[in-house]
């Protein structure tokens, strides 16, 4: 197995796909996007029907990481 660290640089949703595409693009101002003759290094095609799940698993993982912060945060002795 190949594992690869990158940025999504770019999305779309068509009405039967989700494209992203990832690359190594850093944006000098927040909100800007990849220039146009950007080439992204790797592009995953997914269903549509795949959304539902793939959100949860967002969800999930972002519910993990703040309770993970918080926990760091929390001083030794005290409890939430």
């Amino acid at each position: 197995m190949q594992t690869l660290f990158a940025n999504i640089v770019n999305f779309r949703l068509t009405p039967t796909e989700l494209v992203l595409e990832f690359g190594n693009f850093f944006p000098d101002k927040p909100g800007m996007g990849p220039p146009q003759d950007f080439k992204p290094d790797v592009r995953v095609v997914m269903n549509v029907g795949s959304l539902p799940g793939l959100a949860e698993a967002f969800r999930n993982a972002a519910a993990q990481q703040q309770q993970a912060q918080q926990m760091q945060k929390t001083p030794v002795g005290f409890k939430q």
